[in-house]
């Protein structure tokens, strides 16, 4: 095992030699997830203590499981911060060793698993680091840091074999349960994965003749044990109440037999392309076992179906060719494997299993499932072909018939190479990490002071242009560098965000975040949760602004300008003020000049404008009136399919409808279809995602559109199941439409400008 350890440490050593001579001035991913990872593990270590986050998603914070900052190394640097060494100033480097040992560690479990089933020492010892550094998890190294351990699997399937060589041994039992739940507070996806290896392994073991039954509740309760005790400390810690039920990519992001069987990395991949056919394979369908491990798969199948051809009739007994434990582990694996694959929810009769499936669907990337088959049968092919090996060599098979095995050897080393390689060059384009994360060289910080101000002055940041994700309701990008900078201001003044970029978050807490760039005819509930009246620091990036963004730099007050950044002081007066007050004057002397139309509307042109309430539809759960649309089914549902308001108008429209944003599923799309004699000669669309106008619980959606020549007719559809809608409102661009609700409130465009 020293041998093994020596090896990969050489390796690693050179290809990320610059990482362990200044770990902590590399970003394994200086974007998206990867840097956002870097961040939240560094305020939560600077600033944070206990099971609470507080640098996103300002006032209310978020409990530290959801926000992807690795618990338990969190807390580790947090713990040795808060005793006065400078722990948190090199929250990279800790980060980035962590990982890198995790891969190091990886070919030592599964030497040890390759020597429980009786491999030679050499053997194991080589096969050990083709397995390791073949792992689809070293693809997870900056982009998902705390999927990037590849060895937490293996040291769960290695406790597994332990507890099948000596059922009564408890120490084993006990290990598992602790190190899966340790594994939770790194990322949930290493303890679910492990529990339902472990699951599968019951499964399997049950079918065996004599049923092992101790061995078997055993092995259910150190499987079920750790995923209660988890889900209840989130209970007991989560207050959240109102987190997305249906998160999206249950059934998008799962494996496919082409992202396990065929390469995904150059130049392997275009290799492949150009021989066989391949399918598209995406980042979370990676779990590629390797060339020679696909080779061995087919020579297996072909063998089997021999097999059971000659034995028709018979019990056939495929467990006689390898060790009992891998042939458990193969079928395990294999249930999660397919599980992996969406089946059997991906098929039309089984796909109404799906919201019955509770906290499961918490899960949504199925494919990272496909894990544990990746180790086992790369396992299982090593012993493959080492017995295939020694049945020659026992035969005594000519010389010159048994180079194919250093042959598929090298073909497997090359792949392992291209695998951490790639990674490695990836790696080094990071550098930086130490002066982004510097809190003593912030130049935006030292120029605050000449404007008279300091971090201590604002209590929080709102970046634009604005993001906010993870809700799998709202989805606002923002710009790569809108989102570096404020992680980097943050860091710098210990100011939290006013922006959210965590999966999982309350609905609710989004909507009222998102409700900051809403209309001026909208109220500001967030406001009220704030502890202090102090200003607000608008942080302006580099990005294109929407009319609501500019809105707000309008309202706030220069402080500072940089190459990269703009900085304004934003008073929360400002931000919180309506205009419905002088709406309201502005109604009162237009509205006894302006005729009723149909529905009570009137408006501010002789233009054609419709409204549709919905008032007499059966759903009695209205925005404005007792009346709305409903539709449970996940289909398009016809809102309006008709004449265009005004035929000779071809002028700018728009098409809008309130939607309730706290339904199970997620917002959809409005569509509108333009229609002249019959053929569509128009499509838009308008992704309520990207919505900002947020009133209460329901989110307006709104699309404009120019009338085509000759249109006679318009559809306005809206994609999505479980839609509430109200309140749908044609309208020219230039013109104002005025009603009264049912309570007497007078109501401008969808906007209430009464209490």
């Amino acid at each position: 095992m020293a041998g093994v350890g020596l090896a990969a440490a050489g390796l690693l050593t050179v290809l990320f030699s610059f990482v362990l001579a200044n770990p902590n001035d590399y970003f394994f991913l200086a974007a998206g997830d990867g840097l956002q990872s870097y961040y939240v593990t560094a305020f939560y270590a600077f600033y944070d203590a206990g099971i609470h986050f507080s640098g996103m998603n300002y006032p209310f914070g978020e409990n530290f499981t959801y926000p992807n900052l690795q618990p338990l190394i969190a807390l580790f640097i947090n713990g040795l911060h808060r005793m006065g060494l400078p722990a948190a100033e090199r929250t990279i480097a800790i980060t980035n060793l962590a990982a890198l040992l995790g891969v190091w560690l990886t070919p030592l479990v599964i030497y040890a698993i390759l020597r429980r089933l009786h491999m030679p020492i050499l053997y194991a010892g080589l096969m050990a680091l083709l397995i390791g550094f073949l792992s689809p998890q070293i693809q997870r190294l900056g982009a998902h840091m705390s999927l990037s351990y590849p060895c937490f699997v293996p040291i769960l399937w290695y406790c597994i074999l332990r507890m099948q060589e000596a059922p009564r041994q408890f120490r084993w039992y006990i290990l598992f349960g602790v190190s899966s739940l340790l594994m939770g507070l790194v990322q949930v996806y290493f303890l679910a994965c492990g529990c339902f290896f472990l699951l599968a392994h019951v499964l399997v073991l049950s079918f065996q003749r004599p049923r092992p039954i101790a061995l078997l509740w055993r092995m259910a309760l150190a499987a079920l044990l750790p995923l209660v005790l988890f889900r209840s400390w989130l209970w007991l810690t989560d207050y959240v109440t109102d987190r997305p039920p249906n998160p999206y990519g249950f059934l998008v992001y799962k494996a496919t037999p082409s992202g396990v069987f065929t390469p995904a990395l150059s130049p392997m991949r275009e290799v492949w392309t150009a021989l066989l056919p391949a399918g598209d394979i995406s980042f979370e369908g990676m779990s590629y076992v390797g060339l020679v491990a696909t080779g061995v798969l087919l020579v297996s199948g072909m063998r089997v179906a021999q097999h059971v051809w000659k034995r028709r009739g018979h019990k056939l007994r495929l467990r006689r060719a390898m060790p009992t434990p891998l042939y458990t582990a193969l079928w395990a694996s294999g249930l999660l494997l397919i599980f992996s694959f969406g089946i059997p929810f991906i098929f039309p009769m089984f796909s109404g299993l799906e919201k019955y499936l509770g906290p499961l669907k918490q899960l949504r990337a199925l494919g990272r499932f496909a894990w544990p088959f990746y180790f086992v049968f790369t396992t299982y092919t090593a012993y493959y072909l080492y017995r295939l090996w020694r049945y020659q060599r026992q035969r005594k098979v000519a010389v010159l018939a048994l180079p194919w095995l250093p042959l598929l050897l090298l073909l497997w080393a090359g792949e392992a190479w291209i695998n951490i390689a790639t990674k490695a060059k990836e790696v080094a384009q990071g550098a930086g990490a130490r002066a982004y994360m510097s809190r003593e060289n912030n130049l935006l910080v030292q120029h605050l002071s000449w404007a008279s101000r300091q971090p201590s002055d604002f209590q929080a940041i709102l970046p634009l242009p604005y993001f906010n994700n993870g809700s799998d309701k709202i989805a606002l990008p923002g710009s790569e560098s809108s989102i570096a900078q404020v992680y980097k201001l943050s860091i710098a003044t210990g100011l939290p965000q006013l922006s959210s970029y965590m999966p999982r978050a309350s609905v609710g807490q989004v909507l009222q975040h998102v409700q900051l760039l809403s209309s001026p005819l909208l109220d500001k509930d967030l406001v009220s949760h704030f502890p202090s009246p102090k200003p607000i620091l608008l942080l302006v990036a580099e990005g294109v602004l929407s009319p609501a963004e500019q809105r707000l730099v309008s309202l706030a007050r220069p402080l500072i300008s940089s190459p990269e950044v703009k900085l304004y002081e934003l008073s929360l007066a400002a931000l919180t003020a309506t205009t419905r007050a002088q709406e309201k004057a502005k109604a009162a002397n237009l509205l006894p000049t302006l005729p009723v139309r149909a529905n009570g509307v009137r408006a501010t042109t002789s233009k054609g404008v419709f409204l549709q309430s919905f008032d007499t539809s059966p759903d009695r759960r209205g925005r404005l009136g007792a009346g709305a649309f409903y539709e449970p089914a996940e289909k398009f549902s016809i809102l309006y399919d008709g004449p265009v308001p005004a035929p000779a108008d071809t002028g700018r429209y728009e098409v809008s409808v309130w939607i309730h944003g706290k339904m199970d599923e997620g917002y959809g799309n409005m569509q509108v279809k333009q229609y002249a004699d019959g053929a569509l000669i128009d499509h838009q669309l308008a992704d309520a995602r990207l919505s900002t106008d947020i009133d209460g619980d329901w989110v307006r959606v709104a699309l404009p559109i120019r009338v085509k020549p000759r249109v006679d007719r318009l559809e306005v559809l809206y994609d999505n199941s479980e839609l509430l809608v109200d309140d749908l409102l044609i309208r020219p661009l230039d013109t104002d439409v005025y009603w009264y609700d049912e309570q007497r409130r007078l109501i401008l465009n969808g906007y209430s400008i009464e209490p």
